[in-house]
């Protein structure tokens, strides 16, 4: 049944179950997803727009994101109240320079399954790569092609609002192509690895770590950020790998984190480590890691962990400031 995306707003096939409580969407440009009734009467719903177009887009990149993922319609994405309405304060659109990136990964992973220059981008390009519209995304193919990156055999395109079409990559564009494969493009975010559930940290990460990586001019990530937003394996490899840099804390021991900061180091992100302070000093951290730049934190102690500290470290570290991008 033909219905309205209650995120993108674009037509959509509905698929209801039968309590009536959840729709399913199959959506061209967001992708499989399904709703819950009380987020789709309030949040997303169709009678008024609740959110700015900004926050619909960014909604939309990080829905197609997760959606990509999925092996099928039975893993479908579900958005809550409590999933989507945390995150809308802060959900930002990805940096038309990072847009550059996935525009540049978008067209690459297409001639690379056919080995035939690309066609005219379909209705999931805008949501696939984090644009505010088509208009916006088709600005930055220009200039990509201007710079040398992409080849457009449609070269009315150029001057026009023709659509692009016969696209591929320039030698120049498939380096850039291959280095955001293997982790080596940095974006405007950094990851951080922790165990979840503990008060302590958890308030600590919001009031004092996440305020100061912000004012270096990064937004900062965890797992539950993007998980609000349906995140698996493959979507957080994908956030470590196009993070500036990736936090871990080890005061639990956590497996997990000590993966993530093994991929990360993999994959040759900065890595900066963090511990509670009382942990470190009876226990310290696994061998290892034990040799590795550690900031100790100590939440009777906050301003111990300053914006200098932190600032220090990370320029050591090679970090450009986020507000570079």
């Amino acid at each position: 049944m033909a219905t309205v995306c209650p995120v993108c707003r674009d037509v959509s096939v509905l698929r209801e179950l039968p309590d009536g409580n959840r729709r399913f969407f199959d959506c061209e440009n967001c992708g499989y997803f399904g709703a819950s009734g009380s987020l789709l009467s309030s949040t997303l719903t169709l009678d008024e727009r609740r959110l700015t177009a900004v926050q619909y887009a960014a909604l939309s990149y990080r829905i197609r994101q997760a959606t990509d993922a999925l092996e099928s319609h039975q893993d479908a994405l579900i958005l809550t109240t409590s999933s989507v309405d945390p995150i809308l304060p802060n959900l930002r659109l990805p940096s038309p320079s990072y847009q550059a990136i996935n525009i540049i990964k978008f067209f690459g992973d297409q001639v690379q399954d056919t080995g035939e220059p690309a066609r005219n981008p379909d209705k999931a390009f805008v949501a696939r790569i984090g644009a505010a519209n088509r208009a916006s995304a088709l600005r930055i193919v220009r200039q990509l092609a201007d710079d040398g990156l992409l080849l457009i055999s449609n070269r009315a395109f150029q001057n026009t609002s023709d659509e692009p079409d016969g696209i591929d990559l320039s030698l120049k564009g498939w380096e850039r192509w291959e280095a955001e494969r293997h982790g080596q493009v940095a974006g405007s975010h950094g990851f951080i690895a922790l165990q979840f559930g503990d008060p302590e940290l958890d308030t600590f990460l919001l009031n004092v770590i996440k305020p100061a990586v912000d004012k270096l001019g990064y937004r900062l990530e965890d797992m539950r950020d993007a998980a609000r937003a349906g995140i698996i394996d493959n979507v957080m490899r994908a956030r470590i790998r196009d993070a500036a840099f990736v936090l871990v804390d080890l005061s639990h021991s956590n497996a997990g984190a000590y993966w993530e900061a093994g991929y990360a180091e993999g994959l040759g992100k900065p890595v900066l480590y963090l511990c509670k302070s009382s942990v470190f000093s009876e226990r310290g951290t696994h061998f290892d890691t034990n040799h590795c730049t550690t900031v100790m934190w100590d939440s009777k102690c906050p301003e111990d962990f300053t914006l200098e500290r932190i600032s220090t470290v990370v320029n050591r570290m090679g970090i450009p400031s986020g507000r570079d991008f």
